[in-house]
C-alpha cells in the first residue's frame, strides 16, 4: 500500500487513436437504482442514467454486448464507453478480493464486427458513497454544498472518512470514482492497460 495517497479512476487509449465500442444491447439511459432515497451532492436523485451515483443499479437494460471496432489492438483492461466502466477479469478479481460482494460487475461481452469473440468485460458499479475530503486540510471549495471546485485549491481526502473501502464514489466530487492504494498498486504490479490513476493526497 502506497501511504498518504489514493486514485482517480480513469481510462485511456492504448492504442493511438479512439476505438469504438457500441453497445449491441440495453439501455444506459433507462438503468435504475434500487435506492432513489435523496443524498445532497452530486446525482442527489438517483435518477435512471445518471450512473456513479455510488448504490447498486437494476440490472434491467445494462448491457450484455457491445462491438469492438479494431481487431489490430484487442480490448485493454479498462475500457470507458457510454460514461460506464467496462473492466476485465483481473480489474475484477482485485476489486473482489479485497471487498468481496460489496459492487456490481455486470457480464459484458464484447464482440468484434464479425461477430467472433474479443474478450469477456464487465460494467464495474461501484455501490459505495463517501464523503471523504478532509475539510481542515483541503483547500478547494464546496459550492453550493453539492461539489468541490478543483479550480479554488487542492483537494485532501480523509482516510478516516474512507475507512476500510478500496472502491467508491465520493459524492461531493464531479467525475469522483476513486480506488484506494491498495487495489491501485495491485493493478499497477499486474500491468493492467486502459487505466489511468490520478493521485491524490489522502492523510
Amino acid at each position: 500500500m502506497t501511504e498518504g495517497v489514493i486514485y482517480g479512476l480513469g481510462a485511456k487509449e492504448e492504442a493511438p487513436h479512439m476505438i469504438g465500442c457500441a453497445l449491441l444491447d440495453g439501455d444506459v439511459k433507462k438503468i435504475e437504482y434500487v435506492d432513489t432515497t435523496f443524498d445532497r451532492g452530486i446525482t442527489p436523485l438517483f435518477e435512471a442514467g445518471e450512473l456513479y451515483g455510488g448504490r447498486a443499479v437494476k440490472p434491467d437494460h445494462v448491457p450484455t454486448r457491445a462491438q469492438w471496432e479494431s481487431k489490430r489492438y484487442p480490448p485493454s483492461d479498462v475500457v470507458y464507453t457510454y460514461e460506464m466502466y467496462l473492466v476485465s477479469d483481473a480489474f475484477k478479481d482485485i476489486i473482489e478480493r479485497h471487498e468481496p460482494g460489496v459492487h456490481q460487475f455486470f457480464p459484458v461481452e464484447l464482440l468484434y464486427k464479425d461477430g467472433s469473440f474479443a474478450r469477456q468485460m464487465y460494467f464495474f458499479n461501484i455501490c459505495t458513497r463517501l464523503d471523504g475530503m478532509d475539510r481542515e486540510q483541503a483547500t478547494a471549495q464546496l459550492k453550493k454544498g453539492i461539489a468541490f471546485e478543483p479550480r479554488t485549491g487542492e483537494f485532501v481526502f480523509s482516510l478516516k472518512q474512507i475507512g476500510d473501502a478500496h472502491a467508491w464514489v465520493d459524492k461531493h466530487v464531479i467525475y469522483g470514482e476513486f480506488l484506494s492504494s491498495t487495489v491501485v498498486d495491485e493493478m499497477k504490479q499486474q500491468g493492467l492497460t486502459g487505466t489511468a490513476f490520478k493521485p491524490f493526497k489522502a492523510v
